[in-house]
């Protein structure tokens, strides 16, 4: 798809929103047609980088003004005040006036409304879908290998098993000033574990983490499951069947025996050893870049397919250990809408603060995660074993090829995700601690953190007494704290989706596909896209998405909102009846609707060795839940249809 498109694509979902605002506000009517010409000649000067990333900024930039309670000039292109000297921009003045007075203070009742609509418009497409440009890709490696080489280096070699003994493990500490470097020692004052934190405030952060570890309780692999993640993986190509492992590294070897868990039994390790080797070199990770913005894409590590193997089963370990313990009670891996709620509420009580992290996973030293870990053992050894020591990346030629990686891991280990929450939580909790002037024990550390610190990922929720302290600490730590999405200030708070002022919610609805009929998913991207403009009040520019989606090739049905069905919303007022044909399932005794679904039509073949009863001994309970076999492996990939089908 041409640059052209995408422009008259954005500049047509602009004007539905401008024409959604003149419609609420008709007083000020013609303040959204002088917008819609600013845009156009900003679109034209800028292309379509203005609206996915210039506004975009501004939009950060909004959100920081009201948490300090004043506006000020931005200095962004085509974002220019009014006034000379004023704070107000000549773009979306009509709203802004319903926030800020022409001083740039916040009133005293400030339309909220007029939030939402400013944070919708500017931030509208800002998820298209689309390809970063080449230079985008080669900035972010360039990025990506400067944060690595500021990493501190680890004290024990995650190459060698011998360093990883209980007694060397167990003498780690925070308070560590000199680093025991691959076996020699080397003072590294410029790499000192946080030099700016005293010796007691790092012993008292070491005790938070040995209690939180020790509450996780004891890593033993035969008890977990097993399984394969769903991305891509660094060392096969796409059909080649990810149950037969043709490398296992000496490193993995070390934890996960092949023979336990590479294979379904001994008779069968019998006969695969009797027809080909295992191959037991290491194989590094893989960078990927996948889309995130136009100007920041995404930088994530296919990991081995034997490593993703063994790095579910830790991933499990601390899902379920959390969840069962009161560990639980400030983080949910498998839920944010709690982080949303405690942000929501702290809009308007102010009592907490959110706190967002830049590269959190890029910055998460083994020097960190050794020390905070080092009261589970096993698993850091188990985390050792299954991690990537060096990655390859193929994206930009002029930065290294093959790294040897200081941080524990990218995104894409399975394990980053837990071990990131894990590692931020202990500090927020310490840092709670601290300042209520506390001693480390699980008694106070539910006493003084319970509804008041929560973490998921990088999005950290703490009181607002505490950030202060914690954000200093967490930089110390080696981490970056992003000032752009953090707040601490009056009424605007972030977290794990969820933007809230003052109480309200004030989340915009994300725009993420041109639709096109051959690509499917971009068809039900935009249905979807359509429900949630319909629940926020855009009735006219979920309109103009429909007349955009529609075309003679696609009958795409109306259902009843909210009744999880794919189809136009009953809720759309200007949608043509096409309603579903139902009829009555005499065997399930249901009534069923005929409806379109996106359908992907699989190749999978049946494998021709004895790996396929590993998978079943791994994958068949999910055959009692669902109707299609997973076994077996994909020998291309899926083409997806819009097929008419019946639903329950």
């Amino acid at each position: 798809m041409d640059d052209k498109s995408y422009v008259e694509f954005i500049l047509g979902a602009l004007q539905a929103q401008l024409s959604d605002c003149a419609f609420e506000y008709p007083s000020i009517a013609f303040e959204f047609r002088r917008d819609l010409s600013r845009l156009r000649s900003a679109i034209d000067c800028h292309g379509i980088r203005f609206a996915l990333d210039i506004m975009p900024q501004f939009r950060k930039h909004f959100d920081q003004c009201l948490d300090t309670g004043r506006l000020v000039p931005s200095n962004l292109c085509h974002f220019g005040t009014s006034k000379k000297g004023g704070p107000i921009p000549k773009l979306l003045r009509g709203l802004v006036l319903r926030v800020f007075d022409s001083y740039g203070n916040i009133r005293n009742d400030p339309d909220i409304n007029a939030i939402r609509d400013i944070r919708q418009i500017l931030g509208s497409v800002r998820k298209l879908r689309i390809a970063s440009p080449p230079e985008a890709q080669h900035a972010a490696v360039d990025e990506y290998v400067r944060i690595e080489s500021a990493i501190v280096p680890s004290t024990l070699d995650w190459e060698n098993e011998d360093d990883f003994t209980d007694e060397r493990i167990a003498r780690l500490s925070l308070e560590d000033r000199r680093l025991n470097v691959h076996r020699g020692e080397l003072d590294l004052s410029s790499h000192d574990a946080p030099a700016t934190l005293s010796a007691s405030v790092l012993h008292h952060y070491q005790l938070c983490a040995d209690i939180v570890c020790s509450t996780l309780g004891v890593y033993q692999p035969l008890e977990w499951q097993f399984r394969q993640g769903p991305g891509a993986v660094a060392d096969q190509p796409y059909g080649e069947y990810r149950y037969s492992f043709k490398h296992w590294s000496d490193r993995l070897e070390t934890v996960f025996p092949y023979d336990q868990f590479a294979t379904a039994n001994w008779s069968i390790l019998a006969d695969e050893l009797a027809v080909d080797d295992i191959a037991h070199e290491e194989r590094p990770a893989k960078l990927c870049c996948v889309p995130k913005t136009l100007t920041k894409p995404r930088l994530i590590a296919s990991e081995p397919v034997s490593h993703q193997w063994a790095q579910q089963s830790i991933r499990e370990f601390m899902y379920s250990r959390a969840s069962r313990t009161w560990v639980g009670d400030f983080v949910s891996y498998k839920d944010q809408t709690l982080n949303g709620r405690l942000a929501l509420k702290a809009s308007m009580d102010r009592h907490c603060a959110t706190i967002d992290l830049s590269s959190a996973s890029d910055r998460l030293s083994c020097w960190v995660v050794e020390r905070l870990f080092r009261r589970s053992p096993h698993l850091l050894r188990a985390m050792r074993a299954s991690r990537s020591v060096y990655l390859r990346q193929d994206i930009d030629r002029k930065s290294p090829k093959l790294i040897r990686l200081r941080k524990y891991a990218s995104m894409g280990n399975a394990t980053t995700f837990p071990v990131q929450s894990m590692s931020f939580l202990i500090l927020a909790l310490g840092a709670t601690l601290l300042v209520r002037n506390k001693r480390a024990s699980i008694k106070n550390m539910q006493r003084y953190g319970k509804d008041v610190v929560r973490v998921f990922g990088d999005d950290i929720i703490v009181p607002n007494d505490v950030f202060g302290l914690l954000t200093e600490h967490l930089e110390a730590f080696g981490l970056k704290v992003n000032t752009a999405k953090t707040f601490s200030g009056m009424t605007f708070r972030e977290s794990c989706g969820v933007d809230a002022f003052a109480g309200h919610d004030v989340t915009s609805v994300s725009i993420l596909d041109l639709p096109e009929e051959h690509r499917p998913g971009s068809i039900v991207s935009s249905v979807q896209v359509h429900h949630n403009l319909l629940e926020r009040g855009l009735f006219r520019t979920a309109e103009w998405l429909r007349r955009t989606v529609e075309s003679p090739n696609l009958a795409i049905p109306v259902v009843k909102h909210g009744s999880g069905l794919f189809g136009w919303s009953d809720a759309d007022p200007t949608v043509s009846p096409y309603p579903c044909r139902t009829r009555w399932n005499t065997s399930t005794h249901v009534l069923e609707r005929r409806c379109l679904m996106l359908v992907a039509k699989a190749d999978r073949r049946q494998p021709n060795c004895s790996a396929g009863l590993l998978q079943y001994f791994t994958e068949a309970v999910q055959q009692v839940t669902s109707s299609v076999s997973t076994l077996g492996w994909l020998g291309r990939r899926p083409k997806s249809h819009l097929r008419l089908r019946w639903v329950g």
